[in-house]
Parts: C-alpha cells; structure tokens; sequence
C-alpha cells in the first residue's frame, strides 16, 4: 500500500472519492476543508492499494507531536466507499502507523464519522480501531431527533404550530446571512461568553461554495426578523450549526417554529435532526440544562468519539 501527502492538485480525486463513499459528508470536500487551513494547516493521506487504486483518504493536519483527524472537523475519519471491505481498515490503520513512525509522530488521533452520517453500513474504522487498541480520549453526548421514529414531543408538533398561527410568525430561506448574524453572535455572547466558531464571512463563503448543503432560514414577526438557524444538510442529517433569536424572538419561541417548519415543510424525506453536542473538557462535562433542552424536542443521544493509537 502507498500514501501520498494531499496537494492541491489532488483536488478534483479527492472531491471525487467524498462524493462516491458511504460515510463522508460534503464538509470533508476540499472546500470546506481548506477554507480555513491557515489555522489548521493540512497534512491529509491520499491511501492506494498495490495495483494503484484510490482505496481511501484520511483528512488530517498536525497537533503537536501527533498526526490527527482533521483538527478544523468535528468527525472525519477514513472516507470508505461500498468497495469498502471489513479488513480493508485494518490494512490502512497498519499503513497510516507505519506513516507515522517514519515521520517522527508519536501517534494518531483518530475521528469516526458519526454512525447517523453513513449512506451505508460502515462502522468498519470502528472494529480497526478495537484491533490496535486505541484509547477512547473524548466522547461527546449530541441529540438527535430520529424522523423516521419520533419520539413524541408537543414542542416540535402542535405547540410550534399554534405559536405559528398565534404570532403570525413567517419563516423563510435567505441567502443573506448578513441580515441575521448579529442575532447569532450576541446569543453566544450574552449566553456563553463565547463567540461562534465561524465568521459571518466564513459561512458566506461556505454557503457559495455549498449552496444546497448549508443553508439559512428566518423567522419573522411583523416584519422584523427574531430568529435566524444555520443548518447544514448532510447525507439526509439536518445539522443545526447555530440557532438564536433575540428577546422579543424568545417569548415567541420563534426558533421552534423554524424547527417546525424546516423540518416538516422543507426536508420531509430526512432521516435525522442534529442538534449537535452538549459538552466542554473533551465530553467530561456534560449540560445537563442543555441536553434536557433539546430532548423536549424528541431528540435522545448519539455519541461523537475520539480515538487516540500511540506509535511504539
């Protein structure tokens, strides 16, 4: 087996192999992933088997001594296809070891893409792992509604709609972010004391270069947009990146009504919402406030993991 080192001129495979696997989503594209490689310089594994095939691609940059995941992703293990057979990994972990060693890492960190995320079967990565004795480092707690089997919540369903009907709220799809942000930014500021992860200028960029997979929707009341969500569309997943409203949006619950109506009005035929995790020091901490939060919604937990083998 042989690795190459990602290069720009690889863009076109790489991109090519994401669109026919069975566990990558679009945010493992090289566009998504180098929009910010000045913080996260890359260091992704191109893996071919000995007849030269592109078998699978590992989307990874540097932290410290170790060669990781993709540090700038929250998942991004290796890319597996349908050809993608149950030892398959076993050989790449092997590969992808030896790489390290010869170039002075002291280990690997390794992701999986969260099992909600596979077009098919693919937990293979996850056997490969338990064969090299990787060590579970983080796990994180996210809430996910299963559309397909709800569980019953009368904040998703009737009470969203009756707000709805009662505010006279509107939800629409923009492509402005601009004309919500704001709403996003001082949410985390006043909530969290953080700032989101992204840029209002980056989610822009994004969403140009990703228009049906990021997406943007407003509540309005009177006129006045109350509430904005960012929502990404991932192999039938409805990923909520980031949701607020301001004062007046809250007493109206506006953000449910955008739940409601992305959800039932605009993407019957998805499998899954993700309201994403609810964790600080590496899932060690865990809001409790949070998670009960978003399971008034239906929603109950998947796991996010992190993986760590130590080169000997």
């Amino acid at each position: 087996m042989r690795i190459s080192r990602y290069t720009p001129a690889d863009k076109a495979v790489w991109d090519g192999l994401v669109d026919k696997s069975k566990n990558a989503t679009f945010l493992l594209k090289r566009d998504y992933m180098d929009y910010h490689a000045d913080r996260f310089p890359d260091h992704s594994l191109m893996l071919y088997d000995d007849s030269g095939e592109l078998v699978t691609l590992l989307p990874a940059t540097v932290r410290g001594n170790l060669l990781s995941s993709h540090a700038g992703l929250t998942y991004g293990g290796f890319v597996m296809t349908d050809a993608t057979s149950g030892v398959d990994p076993l050989a790449w972990f092997d590969a992808v070891l030896a790489y390290c060693r010869e170039q002075g890492f002291a280990g690997l960190v390794y992701k999986p893409v969260p099992h909600i995320y596979h077009r098919q079967l693919a937990d293979d990565d996850l056997y490969a792992l338990f064969r090299n004795d990787a060590a579970l480092t983080v796990r994180n707690l996210a809430t996910v509604i299963d559309l397909r089997n709800p569980v019953a919540s009368s904040r998703l369903g009737k009470r969203a709609l009756k707000r709805q009907r009662r505010f006279g709220i509107t939800v629409e799809e923009v492509d402005d972010i601009n004309l919500f942000w704001h709403i996003i930014v001082e949410d985390r500021r006043v909530r969290h004391n953080t700032v989101p992860v992204h840029t209002g200028d980056e989610l822009a960029l994004l969403h140009k270069a990703f228009p049906s997979g990021i997406r943007f929707f407003v509540a309005r009341h009177e006129g006045d947009i109350v509430a904005g969500a960012v929502i990404y569309i991932c192999n039938g997943v409805l990923h909520l990146q980031y949701a607020a409203a301001t004062p007046e949006g809250k007493d109206i619950y506006a953000t449910d009504v955008i739940y409601h109506d992305v959800i039932f009005n605009r993407f019957a035929e998805a499998r899954y919402f993700d309201f994403g995790t609810s964790n600080e020091d590496g899932g060690r901490y865990l809001n409790e406030g949070m998670v009960a939060h978003k399971e008034e919604f239906g929603g109950r937990s998947v796991i996010y993991d992190t993986y760590r083998i130590d080169v000997i």
